[in-house]
């Protein structure tokens, strides 16, 4: 009896991993990429200095803040 059951328990357990793996192969293939969907983002240009109206009555200004450095380069990734 106890051998019955484990195997129940297992085809099960393979069952619902079969099932879980066609159902997401399913979703997947159902919602592909829109061709037509822009590659990035709008964004505000580096020519306009003005900046964009903040609704309050404030502006934003974006600039540039990387830069480069003399720092070594990172050579590992590793940590305790």
């Amino acid at each position: 009896m106890r051998d019955s059951r484990a195997l129940v328990l297992k085809l099960g357990a393979t069952a619902l991993a079969i099932a879980a793996t066609a159902v997401s192969a399913v979703f997947v293939t159902s919602h592909l990429k829109n061709a037509n969907a822009p590659l990035q983002p709008s964004v505000l240009s580096a020519s306009d200095p003005g900046g964009l109206s903040v609704p309050g009555g404030g502006t934003l200004v974006l600039s540039p803040s990387v830069r480069q450095t003399d720092a070594p380069a990172v050579t590992s990734t590793y940590a305790s």
